[in-house]
């Protein structure tokens, strides 16, 4: 017949059966052509929704800056939309304090050509890389650097965790529109959202290193080798984001994760799943040996505040606090309530409402069912854990690390994410499985749990619904529980209801994740005419300050301050602190203004008690805020300085004014030797004959010193100072810090490279072979 390919002569068969061939190629070829571009679209939607919510901020409607806010230079300052202050736009300073001024320290040194070993502007020098919250050697740290740079690493974070959680959760199974919903929720989660410091750097990471560990379980199940460089990449990044507890902590759901999809795969594949696991997390702690050792060997000799003694063992939020995990602004914006300080100087995240109602939805299901139960268990331990149930405590207690930890706040990401899969796995089963009830059902517990733990904060003699934004925050909790449970019976595909569920939770996180940067400021400025004053004049001595420069913003502008607001501490340097200096300070808050006694001594009371110590600590200059020596704390010093003891006012503005002390303790001295500093670290010496030099510069394990290149030992002084003996003549003195055993963390670092290098040559192998 014709038509057929056996009734056409021979050439005339081989153009058929190409034609054929060419029309199937093309029909795959699209089919391929529209699931990239359907991928293409939510990849572009996961970057661009972080920019699109911070788009006020990144074209300068809103000020992103923290300094404007924590150095302690603004003025002319005026509240975003949300007017405050409080409201503020994150419930944790450091932002400022740690993440903002030491990360850009770190990103210049970086930048300059040094490793961040040390900070010498932070009290009388202290770690840098070691404190660990700089993320000194976390490689978008460096954008810090740029004007905004924060902002810009922050969205960095989102997009990471959002392309990561869509590729997690598709590698499972998840359909699209699931995926990309939960995506987008764990970009705009509670902790991204509150949190701004180093916390929330390792977030990121953990829907990374579990999609390594989906990829070298899917290619094991294939035959193929390889498959761990995203646990390495995820693990390794994690920790060296800056921020060891979430890093932990999140690392032992990868852990549960990993136990979990072991125990389902067939036995013969299991060994060669878990090696590649471990060789993986092997090659992460080999990378991250750069960042460990000096964390590490800075444990040993450290003031650790809170976390010391298991200090964190029994502390938990109080059950009053429960209704903001559904209801979040049901308390008011960020610190905007006196009577919530205790729960937003704690709380580390929330849920909304729609993503437990879908996660419900999800934990039913049966695919996968393992992993289902296992973040279930996963949710329900860990928010028990953080808001005290009974048995809590004892868990902490026992169970490794946890009575260090504050995990009250810091195992908030884990349990969003966990959320956020299950979401994904109710959206999946809703679209196939069309068992809606189940969303009506799941809208109603929430709303009773939205009502009784409602009735236990107004039990606690808490207020509810205090202000416009909370009154606001419950109707529109409200609306969205109802909106749910309609949407689920109206008479619409099972495809177009689930969409729908999808788009009503996307527009609660987005909603809930932008009210906190309308507290951003609209206006301001930060007046740095003081703080080039002292960059002129400081030298290589210290100034103490009272407010002005917040502490660790001397590091950001590269001019030394005896005060800091930092943990980890040299241990030394606060016992001197107390003993010397201010005993009234707390240990980690040696600020200016924070007090261990609010009625006892002022900062300024024990400042002109100790003057002879600041002097000897090299304390040149004293910053005071503007208008403030009027004030009761400021009397003594008032008076001090209108004492003839030789203060002088050197400069002020609106801002600050400096006072200059007399004849502080040079930064490095010598008797007999005239000195000429080149920089801290190197200085040319002439001395009339054998001296000793000393430098202001915190003694620790670590410090190397040489002269013209031979290498001299440097011993402790003056309690916590260095000195090292010098030769008569001309020489040049070298000092330079090394974190001990950093030799073995390099060598350590190589390995894991080359670990690593043999896990991806080793899967770019297409063969497969079978698994004995």
């Amino acid at each position: 017949m014709p038509g057929k390919p056996d009734a056409l002569p021979p050439f005339g068969r081989k153009c058929f059966n190409f034609a054929m061939w060419a029309i199937m190629i093309n029909i795959i070829k699209k089919n391929k052509s529209v699931d990239i571009n359907k991928n293409a679209l939510c990849v572009i939607l996961l970057v661009c929704a972080p920019l699109l919510l911070k788009f006020p901020l990144l074209i300068g409607l809103l000020i992103a800056d923290p300094a404007l806010l924590y150095a302690g230079l603004q003025t002319g300052l005026h509240a975003g939309p949300l007017t405050g202050y409080p409201p503020m736009p994150t419930i944790d300073p450091n932002i400022g304090f740690t993440s903002h001024a030491l990360g850009y320290r770190a990103a210049e040194d970086v930048l300059s050509g040094r490793l961040p070993w040390w900070n010498p502007y932070e009290g009388v020098g202290m770690p840098l890389a070691g404190e660990m919250q700089s993320a000194a050697l976390f490689p978008l740290t460096l954008l810090l650097a740029l004007h905004n740079g924060q902002l810009y690493m922050h969205l960095c974070l989102q997009i990471i965790a959002g392309l990561s959680t869509y590729a997690v959760l598709r590698k499972i199974g998840c359909m699209r529109f699931g995926a990309l919903a939960a995506a987008l929720v764990f970009e705009f989660d509670g902790t991204f959202a509150w949190l701004a410091n180093a916390v929330i750097n390792p977030i990121a990471f953990l829907p990374l290193t579990l999609l390594g560990v989906e990829t070298i379980r899917e290619r094991v199940e294939a035959g193929r080798r390889g498959g761990g460089a995203w646990v390495t990449i995820g693990l390794s990044a994690s920790l060296y984001a800056g921020f060891p507890e979430v890093a932990y902590l999140d690392g032992l759901l990868v852990l549960a994760w990993t136990l979990v999809r072991l125990g389902s795969l067939a036995r013969p594949m299991r060994w060669a799943f878990l090696r590649r696991i471990v060789v993986s997390g092997l090659a992460a702690l080999a990378i991250s040996a750069l960042i460990l050792v000096p964390f590490g060997d800075y444990m040993l000799v450290a003031n650790t505040g809170g976390h010391a003694n298991g200090g964190f063992a029994f502390i938990s939020l109080s059950p009053a606090f429960l209704f903001a995990l559904l209801v979040p602004y049901a308390f008011g914006g960020i610190f905007q309530i006196p009577q919530y300080t205790e729960f937003w100087s704690s709380v580390g995240g929330y849920t909304g409402c729609i993503l437990p109602v879908l996660a419900l939805c999800g934990l039913g299901g049966q695919a996968l069912r393992g992993v289902r139960v296992a973040l279930g268990l996963w949710i329900v331990v860990t928010i028990g854990i953080a808001y005290g149930a009974p048995g809590a405590g004892l868990l902490a207690q026992f169970f490794p690390g946890f009575k260090f930890v504050a995990l009250y706040r810091y195992l908030s990401p884990s349990w969003e994410f966990c959320l956020c899969v299950l979401a994904a796995f109710g959206l999946t089963d809703l679209a196939r499985n069309h068992r809606f009830a189940r969303v009506t059902a799941a809208c109603i517990a929430v709303a009773a749990v939205c009502v009784v733990t409602a009735y236990v904060t107004h039990r606690h003699h808490l207020p509810l619904a205090r202000n416009r934004l909370a009154l606001d925050s419950i109707v529109f909790a409200a609306i969205l529980l109802i909106g749910t449970g309609v949407l689920a019976w109206l008479p619409l595909t099972a495809a177009t209801r689930s969409r729908g569920m999808a788009g009503v939770l996307v527009a609660e996180v987005a909603v809930l994740f932008a009210l906190p940067s309308l507290s951003s400021p609209s206006h301001g400025a930060i007046d740095l005419t003081g703080v080039q004053y002292l960059q002129q004049h400081l030298g290589f001595q210290r100034f103490a300050t009272f407010g002005p420069v917040q502490p660790n913003y001397g590091s950001y502008f590269g001019i030394a301050s005896i005060n800091h607001n930092d943990l980890p501490l040299p241990r030394d340097w606060t016992d001197y602190v107390a003993r010397h200096l201010d005993a009234n300070a707390p240990s980690i808050l040696f600020t200016g203004f924070s007090r261990n006694d609010p009625n006892g001594p002022s900062a300024a009371d024990n400042l002109v008690v100790n003057v002879e110590a600041y002097r000897k600590a090299g304390v040149r200059f004293v910053l005071v805020p503007a208008g403030s020596l009027d004030s009761p704390g400021f009397a003594s010093f008032k008076h001090y300085a209108a004492a003839d003891h030789g203060v002088r006012e050197a400069f002020g503005n609106g801002v600050m004014r400096i006072f200059e002390l007399p004849d502080p303790t040079p930064y490095a001295a010598a008797p007999g030797c005239v000195l000429t500093p080149r920089s801290r670290d190197l200085m040319d010496v002439d001395c009339t004959g054998p001296s000793q030099l000393t430098r202001l510069e915190m003694y620790m394990e670590g410090w190397h010193a040489s002269v013209d290149g031979n290498p001299v030992p440097i011993s402790r002084t003056g309690e916590i100072f260095q000195q090292i003996p010098v030769r008569q003549g001309r020489s040049v003195v070298t000092f330079r810090f090394v974190p001990p055993h950093i030799q073995w963390a390099f060598f350590a670092f190589i390995v894991g490279w080359i670990l690593f290098a043999i896990d991806l040559l080793g899967g770019k192998e297409r063969t497969a072979r079978k698994i004995l």
